[in-house]
């Protein structure tokens, strides 16, 4: 599978030049903005609100301090990010259980495989993204704007009880069809 990012600015936090060179050159050769690469936590920590992906080394320089602040602030700002270190994944802390941490030992190419795992599902559309469109969706079925508002809230519980679609990419089309299956269940539920 060949890589690319899409002009996707990139975060990288590696203070081993050899290992921080091969990750920017195999990030711009699939087409990522690459922010550094950075060696020092500082120059990092004031590029971090400009990036849309990162991948961090753990430990960063030979005083040991650790990425965990700056991975905790992409995490605030929703940025998808990796670890890609040469410590064990048993040494991160149980914040970061659900980040991936691939291996120095490995290539840098499985980590930007990763990475490129996690842009596509951040790419992809949420549910709240889609409630304009469900709300002008129903107000096409009912002309009160209060009983197309309850459609849309009955069509969202729907949601929850049948659980998630067999893929983001048809999340519109389940919750319209949810709208429909509501609306025909019982259209004079949603009437003033």
């Amino acid at each position: 599978m060949e890589l690319d990012f899409n002009g996707k600015r990139v975060l990288v936090l590696e203070d081993n030049g050899i290992t921080a060179a091969e990750l920017a050159y195999s990030l711009e050769a699939a087409n990522a903005v690459v922010l550094g690469p950075f060696a020092r936590l500082e120059d990092a920590e004031d590029r971090v609100m400009y990036s849309q992906l990162a991948v961090l080394d753990i430990d960063i320089d030979i005083r040991g301090r650790s990425s965990f602040g700056i991975a905790d602030h992409l995490g605030r700002l929703d940025i998808p990010y990796i670890f890609f270190s040469g410590l064990d994944r048993d040494r991160l802390p149980v914040r970061f259980a659900g980040i991936d941490c691939v291996s120095k030992l490995t290539s840098p190419m499985v980590a930007l495989h990763q990475l490129s795992s996690l842009s596509t599902a951040a790419d992809q559309p949420q549910i709240i993204d889609l409630i304009p469109a469900l709300r002008l969706q129903a107000r096409r079925y009912l002309s009160d704007p209060l009983a197309a508002d309850r459609l849309v809230e009955r069509t969202l519980q729907l949601a929850l009880e049948d659980g998630q679609p067999p893929g983001m990419r048809e999340v519109e089309l389940w919750l319209r069809g949810l709208m429909e299956h509501a609306l025909q269940a019982g259209s004079a539920h949603f009437l003033n």
